[in-house]
Formats: C-alpha cells, structure tokens, sequence
C-alpha cells in the first residue's frame, strides 16, 4: 500500500529533472522514498534521482510482501501534464496495485493514470564506476545563461578547466562564445587542466531539468563523461545526470 500528499510545484520540479533525460522509466517506492535511474534511449545520458519521504506532507508505505520496495512503470511526461491541470495544490497519490493505476487528486479534481508494465521498460542501468579529477561547483544561473547563449551558435560544446579558471566554450562556422571563471567567482573548483566536448542538445535539456537549483556541481575529465548533481527540495531529493562525451577527431 501506497499514499502520500506533497506539494504539487516540488513534484512537478522533480519530475521536470526526469524527463530532462527520459520520457518514462520505473519508480522505486519504498518505505524510504522515491529512486531511479534510468538511461535515454541512445545510451548517451543517465539519470539519477531520489526524492527522501521527508519531502512529503504525508507518506504511507506498507509491506504487502516480503518485497521492500514497489515498482512502478510511468510515462513521467503525462504525469507532468496532468500535474499542469491542478495549479498548486497538493496533490495526493494512491497506488492501486491490483488494478496498476496511479491515483492522483488535486483539489476537487481526481485523475487516474494507467501504469506502464515494469517489464516492457528498459533495465535500470548499473552506475559506471568513475573516478573525476576535477569538480565545478557554480550558481546554477551563470550556467544555464551561458548554455542558452550558446545554442544559438553551435551543436557541441566544451567544457574545461584550465589552471584556476574553469570555461565553457562553443564555436560555430561564424561565431565563438566563451565563458570564463576564475576560482574566485566560483563556489567551488579543482584546479587541473582538462577539457572534453559535449552534445549541446543534451546539455540544454538537463540544464531545464535542473532550473528550481541555486547551485549545480560539475565533475569533469579529460574526454571524460560530465556528471551534473544538484539538489531539489530544499535538500531532500537529489538528481544526477550522467552524460557521454564526444571524442573529438585529430
């Protein structure tokens, strides 16, 4: 058995930094809170996430079987527009087990949503084992301003660090864009000197899965996957992404 009640801009802010990555995946229930971890249909980006039974109004888990967790198959983009027909209300969520339906009220509006069979879904994928020379922790703000500047230029861009600054730069067939830090107007950075070339479209997709946090951190390689983590929640969920690099040609 599963119910709960949260606030509907925290799970709308939740599901947001999912389908930054995936349109559906399985939702771990237990008696803890949410997880998942789930990887895009191109094997390119992953995404971790984990929202703790602190951030709920209301949760209620009970064991039906000696499983300790339930498993829930969902289109995470047809919940997130349903959630937009509720405004801000709480919403309150009740599982049906028997009938594999999603119960959710906001205010005097009941919706049920259909779940997808776990099975039918891709394997939850194993969390590589990485070890990142250099960590980037920025306001979250400065980021995603430079992102949106750069898709106006090119397709990839790179990231790197180079002594105490860390940069981001895109170049296209006419312009360049180039965005540098020094440690200083940082929160946080390794110094090194290393960089690696990124998907722009990934990037830009997870920069709007993660636009409620106020800062993000960066671990960064050489030619290296790039892991973006923040907090949602006021601390109390935590999301990953993990995304692959483009290795540049001589």
């Amino acid at each position: 058995m599963f119910e709960a009640k949260i606030d509907a801009n925290v799970l709308k802010e939740c599901i947001e930094s999912i389908i930054a990555v995936v349109d559906e995946g399985k939702l771990r229930i237990s008696a803890a809170g949410f997880q998942l971890r789930a990887v895009d249909p191109a094997n390119v980006a992953m995404v971790s996430f984990e929202l703790t039974r602190e951030a709920f109004d209301d949760y209620r888990f009970e064991k039906e079987s000696e499983a300790n967790s339930i498993e829930m198959g969902i289109d995470f983009v047809k919940l997130h527009d349903i959630l937009g027909f509720g405004g801000r209300e709480d919403v309150a969520l009740r599982l049906d087990e028997q009938a594999q339906k999603l119960v959710t009220k906001m205010g005097s509006l009941d919706y049920t949503v259909s779940l997808l069979d776990p099975g039918s879904l891709r394997k939850e994928p194993k969390v590589p084992e990485l070890e990142f020379p250099v960590q980037v922790v920025i306001e979250n703000e400065e980021f995603r301003r430079t992102i949106r500047a750069a898709e106006k230029i090119g397709d990839h861009i790179v990231l790197g660090v180079d002594g105490e600054e860390f940069y981001m730069e895109v170049e296209g067939e006419m312009d360049k864009l180039r965005l540098a830090l020094r440690k200083e107007q940082l929160v946080h950075l390794t110094p090194g000197t290393l960089h690696s070339l990124y998907s722009l479209d990934y990037i830009s997709a997870m920069s709007k899965g993660m636009s409620h946090a106020a800062n993000i951190t960066l671990n960064l390689g050489k030619d290296y996957p790039l892991q973006v983590e923040f907090e949602l929640a006021e601390g109390k969920g935590k999301v990953s992404y993990l995304l692959a690099p483009r290795i540049e040609s001589e």
